[in-house]
């Protein structure tokens, strides 16, 4: 098990950590907000395309999606490559469908996940 006391005799400075934290500025977040439904299978395609060409570099993946004639939200959240969707709650009444996505990576192509 892990021993603070320990850890402090090997290493004084273990926790000081005054100047470690370097940020990547590769690593990055966009997100894409259309008004309207979607094709399922035509995003479904979209996903697969970015998982192949972008997988690597994606860190985390979600959004919410109104699917062309379906009542209920479609969910989705990715980490890396690892894809899990499913059909949520209705939209309610008067509320305005729509399709809000959200992609956090290293080295992303925004404009590739815009076209």
């Amino acid at each position: 098990a892990f021993d603070l006391e320990r850890t402090l005799e090997m290493d004084p400075e273990f926790l000081n950590t005054d100047g470690e934290h370097v940020h990547d500025e590769t690593v990055t977040s966009t997100g894409i907000d259309i008004t309207g439904d979607v094709d399922l299978d035509m995003f479904q395609d979209y996903m697969s395309s970015i998982l192949r060409d972008q997988g690597n570099n994606m860190f985390r993946m979600k959004g919410v999606l109104a699917v062309e004639g379906v009542p209920d939200k479609f969910v989705y959240q990715a980490v890396h490559m690892i894809f899990k969707s499913n059909f949520d709650e209705a939209w309610k009444e008067g509320e305005e469908r729509c399709c809000r996505l959200t992609f956090i990576g290293k080295n992303i192509d925004k404009e590739a996940l815009r076209n």
